[in-house]
């Protein structure tokens, strides 16, 4: 039987697709559907997703921010769940998402914001479990109509 060394794991027992990034519009408003693949009920879950402005004027990483803006907006973003006792829901981008950000799209320079989704289960202490189903960027593109 192979063994890796200690100082050298091998494998992630928590696996998912990593970061996202989620790139639209200025002034545009969209929805998202999200599926919990390994729950077949949302009914007594939690589900949050928030926006966080990120530092623009911060360090970049080929263009892209590396840092969180101190003191920028949090957003908790709206959620659409028509079918209650399934295990998707739907969350809105809404189109004034970044009216008031310090910073704004320009034609060659997008602004961002850190997204993330969590999924609470309703246990509590030691039962309960939190999952952070998704995180990654917000891109927001320059919008000529928005002008």
């Amino acid at each position: 039987m192979a063994r890796s060394r200690i100082t050298s794991p091998s494998k992630d027992l928590v696996t998912d697709d990593g970061a996202v990034m989620l790139s639209f519009v200025e002034g545009e408003q969209l929805r998202f559907k999200m599926t919990f693949n390994w729950v077949t009920n949302l009914t007594d879950h939690t589900v949050t997703v928030k926006v966080l402005e990120a530092d623009m004027d911060g360090p970049l990483n080929a263009g892209k921010p590396t840092t969180v803006k101190v003191g920028g907006i949090s957003t908790t973003l709206p959620l659409i769940d028509t079918v209650i006792d399934d295990n998707t829901v739907e969350f809105v981008i809404p189109s004034s998402l970044i009216a008031s950000w310090s910073k704004q799209p320009e034609p060659n320079l997008p602004v961002y914001g850190w997204i993330g989704v969590k999924l609470e289960d309703p246990g509590t202490g030691n039962e309960k479990q939190i999952w952070k189903f998704m995180r990654g960027l917000v891109e927001v593109l320059y919008s000529p109509t928005q002008e």
